[in-house]
């Protein structure tokens, strides 16, 4: 399936369109577009109405700021200890080979052999970069909340992304931020206690990119699916 950059008529269509865009223009996002957005997500539903989010949004300089310092540390090999692993370890079947060839698939359409390992470093450098997007999010959450306010998190997280669709726009969701929180520490105004828990990019994608034509597998509803009569 081809990159899809008009807007979605409906939420089936936006879930059908929406990939992860690792290739962004450098068109901005209005200002109103954005708000709309942001307001719609903010209906996002929370056990017990917690609304247990903080959504910290860059543009414009502080976008840049933020990114060149993150991928100067990145680029350095600097390392922190993240925020909660990506994947518990070891990871079993089939969620191994999910996650394995997706890596393959993108990486083959990057051109990046699996031995040029500088190649690899510099592209894994472009998540710093919010891949160029003009809009970053780092959200953040209480560290004293647990598993189901992290699932309220993804509930947001979501709505921005379907919500991003509707309006022409796509996004990469990033865990990538829980393992480099510095600067997003030293950057913005989060509160006492709070620590990164996803981030994502948000802008116009670039058709031209052959990354983003990458369309991850889905597994079939009889496989993932139960139903009982």
């Amino acid at each position: 399936m081809t990159l899809t950059t008009a807007p979605t008529p409906s939420i089936s269509d936006a879930l059908e369109t929406r990939i992860t865009v690792r290739d962004f223009l450098d068109t901005p996002v209005p200002d109103d577009t954005l708000q709309a957005i942001l307001s719609s997500a903010m209906r996002s539903p929370s056990g017990g109405n917690l609304q247990p989010w903080k959504v910290h949004v860059l543009r414009g300089e502080a976008l840049a700021r933020f990114t060149e310092v993150s991928v100067a540390r990145t680029l350095a090999g600097e390392t922190e200890e993240p925020t909660f692993r990506a994947y518990p370890s070891p990871l079993w079947e089939p969620h191994r080979s999910w996650r394995y060839k997706l890596g393959e698939d993108m990486y083959a359409l990057l051109g990046i052999p699996r031995d040029d390992k500088a190649a690899r470093v510099r592209w894994f450098a472009e998540n710093a970069r919010f891949f160029g997007a003009p809009v970053g999010m780092i959200i953040t959450g209480d560290k004293r909340l647990e598993m189901p306010q992290h699932m309220d998190i993804g509930i947001i997280l979501q709505s921005i992304m379907l919500l991003a669709r509707e309006h022409g726009l796509h996004t990469a969701p990033q865990g990538w931020w829980r393992n480099w929180t510095k600067a997003a520490h030293e950057q913005l105004d989060i509160d006492d206690g709070h620590h990164v828990l996803v981030g994502l990019a948000l802008g116009y994608a670039n058709p031209d990119a052959p990354v983003n034509s990458l369309r991850a597998d889905r597994a079939n509803v009889t496989e993932m699916v139960k139903i009982y009569e």
